[in-house]
């Protein structure tokens, strides 16, 4: 690639535009680098835009604010405890040192503001070093408004409402609707307010456009240019290929693969059919940096959640999959298998529950838990949420009803006497508050999304008035784990174990440091705020091309 012509040239190039894009961005910019952001797609935001953005962000600065403390050798105990040896510990211990200095570098540069959320508890609260709530940062509502004229540019799903997760947790409205405060909600839309994912890409952006960084979007980045170094990106603009140099380094923050289905095949340790990110992530990341020799790590995992659909909801031109939480962690319902069998904890954490879908049956030499379905009765339906159907009104017609439990199995193919005996011996011991089968509600976790004005147990209710009502659930992902691994400053690492020079990778498109755990909401822009920060800061220390700083 010797005498290469060079249509456009800058310090720094990010590929890709989520918070780990633009948080490489902002802080190589902020330190003089000329920046530019290629975005594949007609807006920018990637799956953070739609997502419920909170941070996982261990011994921040907001939990003073409730009286909380955490330490930094508490989060490295639970760390290491949940993450095992799949991940270096000085490239945990360089996360848990970071995030809370990103998360004060974002406030100082940015006009977003965080609050810790104090209740939402680490999901493994039986290992060392977990905390009982803070870790999980929001965001606080801000104005899409600052944007001005590019306020269109950024990706908002279909489902959003502009309500934060620390007013969630408030008002209990996974449980409650009745009490989310509707008027606040009408005149933030109103107001074109936004909060969660969205917010924090609004905030993000609007501090990249003023540290200057250019952004380009419909550019479709093909592969990365390396002699000696990686010395910038082949692309496609508009049918127009060209090269685009990096003077200093390339830093991919392209997403992950879930919406590759040939990948998804080739790699996952289990079925994935329904995520629930944005449509748009295909794996382009990863080829690249598998032309350029990285090693590669995670590729058999993902951010698992269980999801549902609505039939005809879409988004960028494919089915809209929504993740499902009070409707299988709320009194009065079970998860059923396709033999009318419970599997698993149905109010575990979405990350280990969803693992349960990844049971290969030697006998049956399938994946017998799916399909799935969520089984409720009508005193679930008339007091809570079912997706978007809200207490009291008519069923709609994405979810089957049924006058009994057999008429119900007979709608959904399962096994009607399993069916009607897992309900009788759930019932048995729910009554009482028990799950000695799967210990639901056992967990102060469990909890969270339970009903607070259940007896007994917020979580576990028996299912005993007709009609039912059947929730198909899905096996599917906010993002997959699999990519390039990196060492403690985001630099990519080659098969030996040396950096590439002129290469870093945030976001999916990196090993996720997590490995196979999730220690708490937020484990997946924690991490991709963490590096997107070490590494605009780290690459636009390489004042010299061709000599990178290790």
């Amino acid at each position: 690639m010797d005498g290469i012509t060079w249509e456009y040239t800058f310090d720094t190039v990010v590929v890709g535009s989520g918070a780990a894009g633009l948080m490489a961005a902002l802080t190589a910019a902020n330190n003089g680098d000329k920046v530019v952001v290629l975005e594949k797609h007609k807006k920018y935001g990637g799956t953070t835009s739609i997502s419920g953005g909170q941070i996982w962000a261990p011994n921040n600065n907001k939990m003073k604010d409730f009286g909380l403390e955490d330490s930094y050798e508490e989060a490295l105990t639970y760390l290491k405890s949940v993450v095992g040896d799949n991940t270096e510990h000085e490239v945990l211990e360089s996360f848990l040192r970071a995030i809370p200095e990103a998360i004060e570098y974002i406030e100082a540069h940015t006009p977003l503001r965080f609050q810790c959320i104090p209740k939402l508890l680490d999901y493994r609260q039986e290992l060392p070093g977990s905390s009982k709530g803070g870790r999980t940062l929001d965001i606080k509502p801000i104005s899409a408004e600052i944007l001005e004229e590019k306020i269109d540019e950024v990706y908002l799903s279909p489902s959003f409402v502009p309500i934060t997760y620390s007013e969630t947790e408030k008002w209990h409205s996974f449980a409650y609707p009745k009490y989310i405060d509707q008027e606040l909600v009408n005149d933030r839309k109103k107001n074109n307010i936004r909060t969660i994912g969205n917010a924090l890409i609004v905030g993000l952006f609007k501090g990249c456009l003023d540290a200057g960084v250019i952004f380009k979007k419909n550019v479709s980045v093909k592969e990365l240019i390396k002699n000696e170094r990686v010395e910038g990106v082949l692309a496609d603009i508009e049918g127009e290929i060209v090269n685009i140099q990096a003077r200093k380094n390339v830093i991919l923050a392209t997403g992950g693969f879930e919406w590759n289905e040939k990948y998804r095949r080739r790699f996952l340790r289990g079925p994935l059919t329904a995520p629930a990110s944005l449509p748009l992530s295909t794996g382009d990341g990863l080829k690249m940096v598998m032309q350029v020799g990285a090693d590669l790590a995670n590729l058999n995992e993902a951010f698992w959640v269980p999801t549902v659909k609505i039939d005809g909801e879409e988004f960028e031109g494919k089915q809209l999959y929504r993740m499902t939480r009070g409707e299988r962690s709320l009194p009065g319902s079970i998860m059923i298998n396709r033999f009318g069998k419970r599997f698993v904890n149905e109010a575990a954490n979405y990350n280990d529950t969803s693992k349960a879908f990844h049971y290969f049956d030697a006998v049956e030499y399938d994946y017998v838990n799916t399909p799935a379905w969520i089984i409720l009765d009508s005193l679930f339906k008339s007091k809570y949420s079912v997706v978007t159907s809200l207490p009291g009104e008519e069923a709609p017609v994405w979810l089957t009803k049924a006058e009994t439990l057999a008429e119900l199995a007979e709608k959904i193919g399962v096994d009607t006497e399993i069916l009607e005996k897992t309900v009788q011996e759930f019932n048995e011991h729910a009554k009482a508050g028990k799950d000695p089968e799967f210990h639901r509600g056992e967990s102060q976790y469990n909890w969270y999304y339970g009903d607070p004005e259940h007896p007994i147990n917020p979580s576990v209710g028996p299912l005993e008035t007709g009609p039912y009502y059947a929730l198909r659930v899905y096996p599917g992902a906010i993002g997959t784990k699999g990519g390039a691994v990196i060492n403690k400053h985001g630099q990519v690492l080659d098969v030996n174990e040396n950096p590439i020079d002129g290469l870093y990778a945030v976001g999916n498109v990196a090993a996720s440091i997590m490995g196979p755990g999730y220690p708490g909401a937020g484990s997946t822009l924690g991490p991709a705020v963490a590096f997107g920060y070490l590494a605009g800061l780290h690459a636009s220390k390489n004042l010299n091309a061709g000599n990178a700083v290790v």
